[in-house]
């Protein structure tokens, strides 16, 4: 039985869509992690040097500690939800192409048209 479709070519397909999909955002991402974690790191520096150097009390170093702690609770949870929509940008990106393909090869001969499957919760 010959295929619908080439499975060499759809294969391509699929990569290019990924890399179309993801392109950008992997660019943004990156440069955006690197900011973030510059100016934590330079926090996290100047409180070392600010303790050695006696120039906080406990209650100052505290206090930029929990400052700390909640921008790298913030980034992680930024870092989380760029990764979610990246998650979603693949799965449009291959099930849209395989389906694509599918409904093309399938629809003029038999007017069936397959739904596209909803995104994987997790």
């Amino acid at each position: 039985m010959a295929h619908p479709f080439d499975v060499d070519a759809l294969c391509g397909q699929i990569i290019q869509a990924l890399n179309d999909s993801l392109q950008g955002d992997i660019t943004v991402f990156v440069a955006f992690s690197d900011r973030q974690a510059r100016g934590l790191a330079k926090q996290a520096a100047w409180i070392a040097e600010a303790t050695v150097a006696g120039e906080l009390t406990a209650e100052d170093r505290q206090w930029f500690l929990d400052n700390l702690e909640q921008l790298a609770a913030n980034f992680a949870r930024t870092c989380a939800a760029l990764t979610l929509l990246t998650i979603q940008k693949a799965w449009n990106a291959i099930v849209g192409t395989l389906w694509s393909a599918i409904n093309g090869a399938i629809s003029a001969a038999t007017g069936i048209v397959l739904p596209v499957p909803a995104a994987p919760t997790a």
